[in-house]
């Protein structure tokens, strides 16, 4: 089994690639391998042209997105961690969650049962206004969310405070064991329980 990581932090060694090392800790006693995924800058914006309803990749100059995609593709599950500035996820996240979104829709939706799970690192406020984000994202693809004790949050401002809370902590580590539980529970039942077959979506236009 394998989990990927989405660090959605322009800092590949802060608060947020601290808060996914725990969950790492966690998924490494469980058995799963666990790759972590620095978005940074590197991202550009989702351009609406939607070519890849007919080329399943996304068509923009390369800059690692279809790479990430088929990484998120053969896993079996996904945590999408983002560091909050002003009550949202990061614009690399954005991004990130646009692009692969738009060509996931257009792919058979491929990442539909997979286990997701969200994850906010603040300094003080926004975080749940992040984790909203990342759940509606999580949903739409279909994928599962397990829960914690908590909210998927945690705090720090400095690289490493995060470390210095300790329910956030408890929080994360108890998360990472849900992951590994529903991945098992999942992996066990495929074989007796098929998936259900998806249709093709229907489009209501309210402005016509």
């Amino acid at each position: 089994m394998k989990i990927i990581g989405i660090n959605g932090s322009p800092k590949a060694k802060g608060n947020t690639r601290l808060a996914l090392d725990t969950m790492g800790e966690v998924f490494a006693q469980e058995g799963i391998e666990f790759e972590i995924l620095h978005i940074g800058h590197k991202l550009s914006p989702c351009s609406g042209c939607f070519r890849c309803a007919k080329t399943h990749t996304c068509t923009l100059p390369d800059d690692g997105l279809n790479a990430m995609y088929e990484k998120l593709i053969q896993a079996d599950g996904a945590v999408f961690a983002s560091p909050v500035y002003f009550a949202s996820v990061t614009s690399g996240m954005r991004c990130f969650m646009d692009r692969i979104g738009c060509i996931d829709m257009n792919n058979g939706r491929q990442l539909r049962f997979k286990v997701g799970v969200p994850v906010a690192v603040a300094r003080r406020a926004g975080a749940v206004n992040a984790v909203d984000e990342l759940v509606h994202y999580l949903n739409y693809a279909q994928m599962l969310i397990p829960g914690s004790l908590y909210w998927p949050l945690a705090f720090g401002n400095t690289p490493g405070q995060v470390a210095q809370d300790a329910e956030g902590i408890q929080t994360l580590q108890v998360l990472a064991q849900s992951m590994a539980y529903v991945m098992k529970v999942l992996a066990a039942g495929k074989e007796h329980v098929p998936l259900p077959q998806l249709p093709k979506k229907v489009y209501t236009n309210f402005i016509r």
